[in-house]
């Protein structure tokens, strides 16, 4: 990590076509399964799969992104991934680059790109601490 370089999250919205599911809910497991697979194997320092949800225009009901028809599904995901870079706009395109290469043919669009800064960093678990009441596990530190 150069001086320049930070922490990025970006957040990207990913389409994915799922062939032979049998249900909306087989369809999102096998797409968050697929897009899993691919992201682990990039430079990200984490990941995060979500299924986007949209909304009924007239009623206002909230519902996963998903449309499963006879032989197919399109599912629609956000997926988000940590990267180094040295500025937003360098950042999305490692993200891009980083997925694109393994996601090929599908269209990657930025929905948001934000600096993490140390405090936003989650603290690594400790499992020996699991199962101490909190008192305990400050008085250690």
């Amino acid at each position: 990590m150069s001086i320049d370089e930070q922490w990025y999250e970006i957040q990207l919205s990913v389409p994915w076509v799922v062939a032979g599911a049998k249900s909306v809910q087989d369809a999102i497991n096998i797409a968050v399964a697929e897009v899993g697979t691919r992201t682990k194997s990039t430079e990200a320092r984490s990941s995060e799969i979500l299924v986007q949800d949209v909304v009924c225009p007239s009623c206002g009901y909230e519902m996963e992104a998903a449309l499963c028809t006879t032989d197919f599904a399109l599912v629609v995901l956000t997926v988000i991934v940590e990267m180094l870079a040295e500025s937003h706009e360098e950042s999305e395109r490692v993200a891009k680059r980083e997925l694109g290469v393994r996601m090929k043919d599908i269209p990657l669009t930025v929905l948001e790109t934000r600096p993490v800064d140390e405090a936003d960093e989650k603290p690594e678990m400790n499992f020996a601490d699991l199962g101490r009441d909190v008192q305990s596990r400050n008085e250690t530190k």
